[in-house]
């Protein structure tokens, strides 16, 4: 305990008051300032960081949904829009891929898949067009503001689409070996219908008597 009586000692005196009020107080007050000011700068920074992601998030939902719209009136566009409008949608999906989001790769191939649909539907002249063009803005919209229901927003979609194209693969390989065995049949009746007719063409030689 020396050693703290010492202390106590010292710091009541002249010299450790002097060196309390000129060096102590004035280091802890920098210290203090420095940390408050850091912790300020932080979250400064992390608000403009937020704001920027956020507004990185509505841009490219919002020309995705430029490009969905575009696809919704694919019949009234000529060539080149087409082409500049594939080029679009293909950026836009990369720029969602991009994107920081949870489920940002769900919500680029579900939105890519729309996109297609509404392109078939605008060239047959379905009046589903506009209904399914709503459905795809507000559902990405619902997902921009909580990025959190991805799967619940696209990945049952995606697998039920996956799925039915699987029956269709399916159906596709079936009526490929159906058409090859029909081809293949058709084939040896040929070739069975030539050989006979070659033999009632070519009648043997008759036996020799001697």
């Amino acid at each position: 305990m020396q050693w703290w009586n010492d202390f106590v000692f010292w710091f009541y005196s002249d010299a450790g008051s002097h060196v309390f009020v000129t060096a102590i107080v004035p280091g802890v007050a920098i210290l203090v300032a420095g940390i408050i000011a850091a912790l300020i700068g932080r979250g400064s920074t992390k608000r403009i960081v937020t704001m920027h992601d956020r507004d990185e998030r509505a841009a490219a939902v919002t020309a995705m949904i430029g490009a969905a719209r575009r696809a919704a009136n694919w019949n009234s566009l000529s060539a080149p829009e087409q082409q500049q409008a594939d080029h679009i949608a293909l950026e836009c999906d990369v720029r969602i891929r991009l994107l920081p989001l949870s489920g940002s790769a769900l919500a680029a191939d579900w939105a890519t898949h729309q996109v297609n649909e509404l392109k078939t539907q605008a060239v047959s002249f379905s009046f589903q067009a506009a209904q399914s063009l709503k459905e795809f803005k507000d559902r990405l919209i619902e997902w921009q503001s909580h990025p959190g229901r991805a799967k619940k927003l696209f990945k049952n979609d995606l697998d039920s689409w996956a799925y039915e194209a699987s029956l269709n693969d399916q159906d596709l390989v079936a009526q490929q070996k159906a058409w090859e065995a029909q081809q293949a049949a058709e084939s040896a009746d040929s070739t069975a219908k030539a050989e006979s007719g070659d033999g009632a063409k070519f009648p043997a030689p008759p036996a020799d008597d001697a």
